[in-house]
């Protein structure tokens, strides 16, 4: 015969514990958000912060496994580092933290700084590359180049995605040709490789009328901006307004909003913010034909990316001028929304985690 057994009493019960959630992979990067340039902010906006805790990365922090994954946006230390030991002695916690599974990833942005630090570094660049397990290229043309100066990376995972856009709170004016006058701007931070002041002694021989050509911008080098300046002689078309503090967006906004047609005049570049920013205010570009802004023709349409080759000059400007306006108010920039890069870019992260 069975013996009774009473019930447990709810109090006497083994409580039930909810299952603990394993914590979110620590995401690091560098930097989350930068003055003065807000495709960072927008990148780690964008981030699925249901796959990652999202954080600004300190150096503290590298060989110290504080970090899951790192992200680099402008690693200028490993490719023009002031002081090569100090970088040596950064790739050896970057090893260090590889050994115990964090994943490095860098953002192609420029395949070498376009200025900063005291020397070029060939080689604690190839270091840095090999050590990475991850590039994120904004187009196809910069994943070509970068294999070709950096070997190590024709080994390395990568995402070829695009330069998102910039949207902004207040929408943008259409472009249409009741209200073209020929108002050209330069617009950004002023460096040397930008040829700032080479577009300022084009324009003063620009015949068209009416014309006129804006430079606004910050510079942190007082000789290049007297340049500037003296190159613009008394041209009353041409104005000049280079300030030591960042533009803010509301007013950028604004002085876009205020011309046809924004001119890059670079020597070099690889992928541009500001020919992302210029066609998300509806205005057709000038550039050179180098980089990865025929990848953006293609991608756009050559009314509103409009190419030169060589230095930037008088006839250039006056050929772009010469030639038919955009035929729709606004380019198709669909392929460049935010939303759509994020996901890839989170989901390219979540796998190099796992692996």
């Amino acid at each position: 015969m069975l013996e009774d057994t009473a019930p447990p009493r709810v109090e006497d019960a083994e409580p039930t514990r909810a299952p603990r959630e394993a914590p979110l992979p620590r995401l690091a990067l560098k930097p989350v958000r930068a003055a003065g340039n807000a495709y960072s902010a927008l990148f780690s906006s964008h981030i699925d912060r249901g796959r990652f805790d999202v954080v600004e990365f300190d150096w503290e922090g590298l060989g110290a496994k504080a970090y899951d994954v790192v992200v680099f946006h402008w690693p200028t230390e490993f490719f023009r580092p002031t002081s090569r030991k100090a970088t040596l002695k950064l790739l050896a916690k970057m090893a260090r933290d590889k050994l115990r599974g964090t994943k490095f990833v860098w953002v192609a942005h420029n395949l070498e700084p376009h200025d900063g630090g005291s020397m070029r570094s060939h080689a604690t660049a190839l270091m840095f590359t090999a050590l990475l397990d991850g590039v994120i290229y904004l187009s196809r043309s910069s994943r070509e180049e970068a294999r070709r100066l950096y070997p190590p990376l024709r080994r390395t995972r990568e995402l070829v995605t695009v330069h998102g856009r910039y949207d902004a709170a207040r929408p943008p004016r259409p472009t249409t040709a009741d209200a073209w006058a020929n108002r050209l701007l330069f617009f950004g931070t002023v460096r040397r490789y930008k040829n700032a002041a080479r577009l300022v002694a084009a324009a003063r021989g620009v015949t068209a009328e009416p014309f006129s050509l804006t430079v606004i911008g910050t510079a942190d080098d007082p000789a290049l901006a007297a340049e500037i300046k003296a190159a613009a002689g008394e041209d009353p078309r041409i104005r000049i307004d280079i300030r030591d503090a960042f533009i803010g967006e509301d007013e950028l906004e604004r002085v876009v909003d205020a011309h046809d047609l924004v001119v890059l005049p670079y020597r070099n570049i690889l992928n541009s913010g500001v020919a992302l920013h210029a066609l998300g205010r509806n205005k057709p570009i000038l550039a050179p034909r180098i980089g990865s802004l025929p990848e953006l023709q293609w991608e756009v349409g050559a009314d509103w990316v409009r190419l030169f080759d060589g230095e930037i000059s008088t006839e250039a400007l006056e050929a772009c001028l010469a030639a038919p306006l955009p035929g729709t108010p606004a380019p198709d920039l669909a392929d460049f929304a935010w939303p759509k890069i994020g996901a890839e870019i989170s989901a390219f992260l979540a796998a190099l985690r796992r692996r």
